[in-house]
């Protein structure tokens, strides 16, 4: 299949955009592709990196793939200067402009400074442009398809049906759930009915989700964006006091595992739960809980207001449970 010039991905979510960049390169009909990110939104948008890879022709083979992050955020003079810049491109560069605005009905948001550049309406012409307005009830069942055969893993009858009804719609907050799924799976490559209960239920995100996420840099920012959504219909103090509940629970089990005790639960959360709370020993749970009494006593002495109480919680808990790199000497 003879690739585009260029492409447009117009979609709201970034991991559904970074999907399609995966595949789309992998099915480009070239090997070896060097994937340089830019972003519209930057302080200097496309800096001059951009424009040399762009322009000026490489002595050296490795093609390269040229994504602009937030390219929806562009000014009209700097798709004046792409417009006149697509024309004599190369085979060995595929620029990728990612519109990451948010949707208002079923009408893709192009910026009207775009709309009208001949480089969009040639791409719309030719078929270079991708639209999602990311995902929901109804295609969240062809994602969990699509993320099954790439696992290796199989349903039994009913599991994938159920699955896709639990899953939250944001894309990366799937993907964190499913990673649960696939663990859950075991040998067997086997997703049950039963494991579709394992996803936190929208509105009441167990914590685990949060506690586990804070382990992984990158991903714990997306799923604290899905606890405040998920709360977001309730009072502000009452949701950080919930959630300052939920660390007290979980600092308890905790210890019990640091010390080899045998808490009651989930034997799969048991296990995925006992490598940190190993890490964090008895200092490391101590610590937990004083995160948790700090928070909350700032807040009912007024020294601290509702969103700078949550920061500080959630620095602290950060900092807490990413594994730190030895020091080198």
């Amino acid at each position: 299949m003879k690739r585009p010039r260029y492409l447009f991905l117009i979609c709201p979510d970034p991991q559904l955009i970074k999907a399609q960049v995966d595949e789309r390169l992998k099915h480009s009909g070239q090997d070896g592709w060097e994937t340089k990110t830019f972003w519209g939104d930057d302080d200097e948008p496309l800096a001059s990196a951009f424009w040399t890879d762009l322009t000026i022709k490489s002595l050296f083979p490795q093609p390269k793939a040229l994504i602009v992050r937030r390219a929806h955020t562009l000014k009209a003079d700097q798709w004046d200067k792409l417009d006149a810049s697509v024309k004599g491109l190369g085979n060995d560069i595929f620029p990728l402009f990612c519109l990451e605005g948010e949707w208002k009905g079923k009408k893709a948001p192009v910026p009207p400074a775009l709309s009208r550049r001949t480089l969009f309406k040639k791409a719309r012409d030719e078929g270079w442009i991708w639209e999602s307005s990311g995902l929901d009830q109804r295609s969240m069942a062809d994602y969990v398809k699509q993320w099954a055969a790439g696992a290796g893993l199989t349903f039994e009858p009913g599991a994938g049906q159920a699955l896709a009804y639990a899953l939250p719609t944001d894309a990366v907050a799937a993907r964190l759930e499913l990673d649960k799924i696939e663990l859950a799976a075991g040998d067997e490559k086997l997703v049950r009915k039963e494991h579709s209960g394992l996803v936190a239920q929208t509105g009441e995100m167990a914590f685990f989700d949060l506690m586990d996420a804070l382990e992984r840099p990158g991903a714990e920012a997306a799923v604290w964006k899905r606890v405040i959504d998920d709360h977001g219909k309730s009072a502000k103090d009452q949701m950080l006091f919930n959630l300052i509940g939920f660390l007290a629970s979980q600092a308890r089990l905790y210890w019990m595992l640091a010390h080899n005790e045998n808490p009651k639960g989930s034997p799969f959360m048991m296990r995925k739960k006992a490598p940190l709370a190993q890490r964090l020993g008895a200092a490391g749970v101590a610590r937990m809980i004083d995160l948790a009494m700090e928070a909350e006593l700032s807040l009912k002495t007024g020294e601290r207001k509702y969103e700078e109480a949550l920061d500080m919680l959630m620095a602290g808990l950060i900092d807490l449970f990413q594994p730190k790199r030895p020091v080198r000497r």
